[in-house]
Order: C-alpha cells, then structure tokens, then sequence
C-alpha cells in the first residue's frame, strides 16, 4: 500500500490502520485488509495486542522492526515486566506472524480478574489538541489500558460508540468527533491520576529482559520485610498488608478496577506475597506499592530491583539420588508403607504431610522407589454423561426454527458456518464435538452460505429496492448499494450481475429455498 501513515507518538497500530483506509478511501474493512496485510482478509481488528506485525513492518520505512511496534504503539509494554522472559520473548513471536488469541491467554488477560474496557476510549481534550497539532485524529495507547480510567493531564476518559469486543471483527475505526463527542470531562482523584502516570511510565519502558516468578517471589518477601510487615524471615503480616491497601483504596474503588479483597485464603493480595507460580497485572503491583511506598516512588524501581536479585538454589540436597539398601525400616517407614497399602502415594501425602516431609529430607531415594512400586493402575476412560444423541436432535430442531426465522427476509448477514454455531448455547465447545453431532453437521454444511452466494444475495435486495424507482438500475448503483466493487466480485457473483444489468431472466438463488 503507497502513503501508508506513519504511527504518531503512543498511536496504538489500530489507529493507524484506520487512518490508512480514511487515506484511500476504502469503505469496505475487508478491502483495507487486502491492502494492508498482504490479501489476507481474515484478520481480526485487535485494538490492545495485533498480530501480523510482519506485514504492517512492510509498509513502513526500513527503520521500523516487530520490537518497536509492539513497545511503542501496542500494550504490550503493560505485561511484559511481569511475564517470565522464554514467554515475553515467545509472545514477540506470536505478534509477529499469527497467533489465534494465543498471546492473550499466555499475557493472562484472558483469565484475569481485571477485565478489559466495555467500550473504545477516548480523552476529549486530547482529541482537540491532535486535531491542532496533526490535523487528524487517533487513538492514544493509554486509553485503552485496563484499570485506567482517566488522562493524567485532562480528566475521565469517555466511552466511544464503539463497544468491546467489537461485533464487526475485521473493522478497524478511527478516534472523529463523529464518533467521539467532544464533552466536558469530570475532574480525576489523586489516586487515579497516579494511576494513569504509572501506566504511562510502562507504556514508555525500552525492550528488556524481564524478571522471573522466582525474582519477583524475592522481590516481594523483601518488599515486606522493607515495610516491617513479616514475623521473622519467612512469615508475612498479611492482614496488616490488607488495612494498609485499604487505608489508601477504597473497597468501592478495589471492586471498581477487579481487585477486591476478602479474608479467603486464596485472595490475591495473599497471593502475590507468596511464592509466585503466575504473573500478576500491573495494576495489582500498583495498588501493593501505591500502600507501602512513598508517594514519589516509580513502578521502573520495582522492575529494577526486581531483575537484579540474584537467583540462588534455596535448598541444597545432601541426600545421594541413588537408593540406599536399609536392612530395618524406621517407624517413618512403615507407617508409610501401611498407607500406601490402601492408596495412592498423593493421596497418602495429603493425609499426613509431615510424615511425607520427613521421609523426603531423610529417605528420599527410599520414598521416590517405594512410590513407584507402589503406584496405582491409570483408571479406565469413564464412559460419557451425556447423551449426544439426543443433544444433537436438539440442537437441529433450534437450527430449523432459526432458519424459518432467518430466512423469512432476504436481508441480514452472511449464514457463514459460525453463524450458525453462534446461534447455539456454547459455540466453542459445539465446534469441537460436531463430529459426535452428525445431524447439526450435516445441517450446517448444507446451509452454510458461500461468499458468491451472500453477494448475490445483496444484490438481489439492491436491485429490487432501485427496481421501485428505475425501469433498468446501473451497474455502479447496484454495486455500490450491495457494498461491492469490482475487485472483491465472484465468478458466480459476477454473472448474476451482467443478467440482471442485461435484463435477464435470472434463476432463482439456490440458497434461498426454505431450511428444513
């Protein structure tokens, strides 16, 4: 693509793609996506973590690489501290090329108790100072950072027309006025402006390596120690952490942003003073630090420190690994041995851990050997609970009444294979098992609507609205009115055209018989 915008400063790649297709005037996203991503047309518009930054690298100056994109106009920056570094680096990867959601399931952010903005937001009075400085309009990447609900500098962010997840997957739009009311701002507490500064900060971080679960387990254990919050040297003062954080954060404004507390034991400020066996959100580092640091401390700190504790081996075994010939069994031993006679060795554990920890520092090699000895034969496969047979007989007759319903009108979107899937109670679990479900398969491949088919249902609906003010509509009106171009025709498509410019008799659409 010629003249392709170069990103502004913190422009999320979203944004810049949508200023591509205002700049040719594309209409249609799923020519944009020709145009942008080498003909690919399945892209989907991805507003916080794109993917194939490779083909976007192609349409930039040559001083443009995959890093710099994801850490100067994506989120990327907002999770990578707090990921360990093999799947920073492996989420790089997925950025580049083609990842089907993989990146966000391995960020955490599809799991995480911090969800992700209802809408597309904007800031008001930044949009006017772009419009001065630039002349255009976009979309800033703090905006859209989970958590964040205002502009540092300005005031509470607004909600856009444009809600999350976006129903149209491939459409990428652009930060106007038309789509973006400029309104006064409320005013913004401290706390969050601090907030929206620290985000900031992390949105500006260079590429670095970044720290491991165990340097952030450390980091946390001195972190209490610091703040005068742990008994000893191991045991963390947890309910005075918790009054502390909520001496600075409401329990409204917790419940607000996803991270409120109870006395459970598995809460995640509990957690994130423990030994660490997932990553946490920046946010939740934040509200921490924001409740025992001082006021002029900066998230880069924490990151900092946390990158240079050094890793050591907390244990040194002194127990040789090879098994050692015991002629008498201690009382340890026995009383092992008798529970491994009527279950498992997990399930022995669980019963008596301390009898379990004893014989691993003293007999380790004796417990690893008699544990294999005595393990269990893998239970068989239980059979299925559900009835498949019948769920598929139920699912068909909702598909049938769908279908009357559907095809009562020649309007409406393409009946592609998802669409019927997405008319069913749990799309992604139905589409794993439609092999267990022949008749829904068998009606969903008959009835699945091809892309010649679906334009030639638009035009067909084109041409009998301009038919009620025309003798003989043209070809150009009835591409247009069909949101078609000549480019993105089908064969098929194409014919049916040329009949009915003609005026041609022309055969009924095979598609259009009633479902049953």
């Amino acid at each position: 693509m010629l003249n392709f915008p170069i990103p502004y400063p913190d422009e999320l790649l979203y944004s810049t793609i949508a200023r591509a297709g205002i700049r040719h005037g594309l209409i249609s996203p799923k020519q944009l996506l020709e145009e942008v991503f080498d003909g690919n047309r399945k892209v989907i518009a991805t507003l916080d973590l794109p993917n194939h930054l490779n083909s976007l690298i192609k349409q930039l100056p040559s001083h443009f690489c995959i890093e710099q994109l994801a850490y100067q106009h994506t989120l990327f920056p907002l999770y990578a501290p707090f990921i360990p570094e093999q799947r920073r680096a492996r989420c790089l990867q997925w950025m580049e090329g083609k990842s089907q959601g993989s990146i966000h399931l391995a960020m955490g952010i599809a799991a995480s108790i911090i969800k992700t903005p209802c809408h597309i937001r904007y800031c008001p009075a930044c949009l006017k100072e772009q419009g001065r400085q630039y002349g255009e309009y976009f979309w800033e990447r703090v905006w859209q950072a989970p958590g964040v609900n205002c502009c540092a500098r300005h005031g509470v962010l607004l909600n856009s027309k444009f809600s999350r997840p976006q129903k149209e997957r491939h459409q990428f739009w652009p930060a106007t006025p038309e789509y973006c009311p400029l309104f006064p701002q409320k005013p913004i507490s401290d706390n969050d402006r601090w907030i929206a500064e620290q985000a900031v900060v992390l949105l500006h971080l260079p590429p670095r390596a970044s720290p491991s679960l165990t340097q952030w387990t450390e980091y946390y254990r001195r972190l209490a120690q610091d703040a005068g919050l742990t008994k000893g040297r191991l045991q963390i003062e947890h309910n005075e952490i918790t009054h502390r954080v909520l001496s600075l954060w409401s329990p409204q404004k917790l419940r607000f942003m996803g991270l409120s507390l109870n006395a459970d034991d598995h809460c995640w400020l509990r957690s994130i003073f423990r030994k660490h066996r997932k990553s946490f959100s920046f946010l939740q580092h934040l509200v921490v630090h924001g409740a025992l640091r001082p006021a002029s401390w900066n998230i880069t700190e924490a990151i900092d420190e946390a990158c240079s504790i050094a890793l050591q081996p907390k244990y040194v075994s002194n127990v040789p690994d090879h098994p050692v010939k015991n002629t008498a069994l201690t009382t340890d031993q026995q009383h092992w041995l008798k529970l491994l006679s009527v279950q498992e060795a997990k399930a022995a554990r669980k019963k008596d851990p301390a009898l379990y920890a004893r014989l691993y520092r003293a007999q380790r090699a004796w417990l690893t050997a008699v544990n294999k000895e005595h393990k269990h034969p893998t239970q068989p496969e239980r059979k299925s609970r559900i009835n498949w047979q019948a769920r598929d007989a139920e699912y068909l007759r909702c598909l049938q009444e769908l279908a009357t319903f559907v095809t009562a009108t020649n309007d409406g979107p393409r009946r592609s294979h998802n669409f019927w899937l997405k008319s069913l109670k749990a799309p992604s679990t139905l589409e794993k098992q439609l092999a267990r479900l022949p008749l829904t398969q068998a009606f969903i491949q008959r009835y699945t609507e091809t892309v010649a088919d679906f334009q030639i249902r638009r035009l067909e609906n084109t041409y009998a609205n301009l038919k009620e003010r025309m003798s003989q509509p043209p070809r150009w009106r009835l591409l247009r009115g069909s949101g078609l171009s000549e480019q993105r025709l089908t064969p098929a498509a194409r014919t049916f055209l040329k009949a009915i410019t003609e005026n041609s008799d022309v055969t009924e659409n095979p598609q259009d018989q009633r479902y049953r």
